[in-house]
């Protein structure tokens, strides 16, 4: 996953999923779960909001879910790897001001204080216009994650069960 751009996401069940009283397998192994994230992760923020939004078992049976992503700790999205982008964002700007010092420098040999001016304005053009870009989290393919189901799922319409 990539918060660079908004987009779709799916994972795959490792182990059978039971109910609550572990008598009904309810997902089984190998059931896709599909959700979607969004981009634009936040300044200071390391974790991408995750929306499951539904599993299918491997004999075609849907389950919405409208559940968020969580980690094993029951906090809400994904964490991953964070990009800063801190070169994209301060690289040009760090590059001119280098050159307004060497600028300064030379008009303080020639005494000519015009050569100062022209580098320090492209500096702040330079810092506004690249300053923000938002961060990106990337997270693994096959890393674990984990589903907070946020209610009560009803599959009656999908399984019946009777005594037996």
């Amino acid at each position: 996953m990539d918060s660079a751009a908004p987009g779709q996401v799916r994972c795959v069940v490792p182990r059978d999923v039971y109910s609550d009283d572990g008598a009904v397998v309810l997902l089984d192994r190998g059931s896709r779960i599909l959700g979607e994230y969004r981009s634009a992760l936040e300044r200071g923020r390391g974790r991408l909001f995750v929306l499951w939004t539904r599993a299918v078992t491997p004999d075609g049976v849907a389950i919405a879910l409208a559940s968020p992503a969580a980690d094993a700790l029951g906090r809400a999205g994904f964490d991953g790897r964070i990009d800063s982008h801190f070169w994209q964002r301060f690289g040009g700007a760090l590059l001119l001001s280098a050159v307004e010092g060497v600028s300064s420098a030379a008009a303080d040999a020639a005494r000519d204080p015009a050569a100062v001016r022209r580098p320090s304005g492209a500096a702040a053009s330079a810092l506004e216009h690249s300053a923000d870009i938002p961060p990106t989290l990337r997270k693994d393919q096959g890393a674990e994650v984990s589903i907070f189901v946020a209610q009560d799922l009803d599959f009656s319409g999908v399984y019946g069960l009777g005594a037996s």
